[in-house]
């Protein structure tokens, strides 16, 4: 759109004019669109980085030795060393092992991508609520306490409606299921987390968009009001 063009091309122009010959462009503009990653909101960030005593070194390393870091034939001295190696955002719910109805195992079924109805039940999986789980994350601001409120409001629900009812059990149906899933790729279609070529924690092995949610707050709040 013409205001997320517009958006791009002020912050690009501001990185570029943190570029010197030590901080050259390709070590402080990233090669993606703008917010297919998460976006640092800092005023201090870039200039950290032209502190005397700060090196931003780009060439990749050689090896760890018990005074610092060689990179590019050049050893850096150091006193800390921290490992930015991301994390696992694929694995929900492990270690735990969980079985469903006929012995269906979660985790295999959830081998290709986790996915939930509303991040919340799986069909095949009676009694299984779920918080926070698959497609709840939130990658463009709000707050998690909220989709986890909501989330407690339609799980107190429906245990209150099994308890009313004397049911032994609930489950989502498969075809709700099917249609929920649908609706959410359809949204992530529309976003620049999908962009080609991006790679980021939003997608699974198989290039599918499965951790952050789609759609507004509001709707979120709509969608879980009555299960």
């Amino acid at each position: 759109s013409r205001p997320a063009a517009l958006l791009e091309r002020k912050f690009a122009t501001a990185l570029r004019a943190a570029v010197t010959d030590d901080l050259p462009a390709e070590a402080l503009i990233p090669d993606h669109r703008l917010g297919c990653k998460r976006i640092l909101i800092s005023n201090d960030w870039y200039p950290t980085l032209h502190r005397p005593n700060v090196s931003v070194v780009t060439v990749p390393i050689d090896r760890i030795t018990p005074t610092g870091v060689v990179a590019g034939g050049i050893e850096h001295p150091v006193d800390t060393l921290v490992f930015g190696t991301g994390f696992a955002s694929t694995g929900f719910l492990a270690p735990i092992r969980v079985i469903g109805r006929d012995g269906l195992d979660l985790h295999e079924v959830w081998e290709g991508g986790a996915e939930a109805h509303l991040g919340i039940t799986v069909p095949g999986f009676p009694n299984l609520l779920l918080l926070a789980g698959p497609g709840t994350g939130l990658a463009h601001g709000g707050s998690l306490i909220f989709v986890a409120e909501c989330q407690v409001r339609y799980v107190s629900r429906l245990l209150v409606e099994m308890t009313e009812r004397d049911l032994d059990a609930l489950e989502v149906r498969r075809a709700v299921m099917d249609e929920s899933i649908r609706r959410f790729d359809a949204a992530h279609r529309e976003l620049v987390w999908a962009h080609p070529g991006m790679r980021n924690w939003y997608r699974n092995a198989a290039g599918r968009v499965f951790a952050p949610m789609p759609w507004r707050l509001v709707d979120y709040w709509t969608m879980t009001r009555e299960p």
